[in-house]
């Protein structure tokens, strides 16, 4: 098989344990790129967090594409414009919102401006730290949403994330979908939001059939990108799911276990 694409999730997989993207792993990209072959960048991040990384990798040289909020929106690197994007029903998101507070979480929200946190809690911080983005914890925000939203999350005790993961399986109400991201992290979007959804729908703009993409990820919320693929691979230091799901198991994030996916397969 001719592979022409290769999908890289971003944390714990493009980058390493100290939030970098190593001198190998890097070198090995732009070379990747200057090939001829395409190199996208899938994350539960929000599209504006991850146009830096994408930079970086000169993605808007090589007129790449980002899939970001977990497949809720791909977008065009160089014009910074959405190709497609998908949000929650109105109607069910303040259920969601509702839920992931009875369950002793905090809400995480995503605005123009940032990001908004319903409360504090040991892990509610995070997301703002990774993203990059200005966060504030603001109760009163989660109580007049109106407009459709492309995701939320529920941020706490890894234990209850992973007890309301496997108790949901996958889907809460009639039109969302329910995945961790990180231990921490319960994330949910609309039912026809995955990075694998949203891989085929770019596959199918950019006229590259899916058989020829390599997928790489970490997460639980990368199953669906990792079983779409035409080779799906898990990091070394991928959750189990993820790993019985994979084609081929590949180093860990520490140990550039991208450069080793190219070297192998393309």
């Amino acid at each position: 098989m001719t592979y022409k694409m290769l999908v890289l999730d971003i944390d714990d997989t493009l980058l390493n344990s100290q939030h970098e993207i190593s001198p190998k792993t890097f070198k090995r990209l732009i070379e990747f790129q200057e090939a001829g072959n395409y190199l996208v960048l899938a994350s539960g991040r929000p599209t504006a967090s991850m146009f830096e990384t994408a930079d970086l990798l000169k993605l808007n040289h090589f007129n790449s594409h980002i899939i970001s909020f977990n497949g809720a929106v791909v977008s065009a690197v160089a014009s910074r414009t959405e190709i497609f994007s998908q949000r929650m029903d109105v109607d069910e998101q303040q259920e969601v919102i509702d839920f992931i507070q009875a369950n002793d979480l905090a809400v995480i929200a995503y605005t123009e401006d940032g990001i908004k946190v319903d409360r504090e809690n040991e892990y509610s911080h995070i997301e703002g730290e990774l993203t990059g983005l200005p966060w504030e914890y603001d109760e009163a925000y989660f109580k007049s949403i109106t407009q459709p939203q492309l995701k939320f999350i529920g941020v706490g005790d890894p234990t209850i994330c992973k007890q309301l993961e496997q108790d949901l399986g996958g889907r809460y109400g009639k039109q969302t979908n329910a995945v961790t991201s990180k231990p921490y992290f319960l994330e949910f979007m609309h039912e026809a939001s995955s990075k694998g959804s949203s891989l085929e729908r770019l596959c199918e703009h950019l006229g590259i059939d899916i058989s020829q993409t390599i997928a790489c990820g970490d997460g639980n919320n990368d199953l669906t990108m990792i079983e779409t693929a035409g080779l799906g691979v898990a990091m070394g230091n991928a959750t189990e799911t993820l790993k019985k799901a994979a084609d081929y198991i590949t180093a860990s994030n520490d140990e550039d276990g991208i450069v080793q996916v190219i070297d192998k397969f393309f």
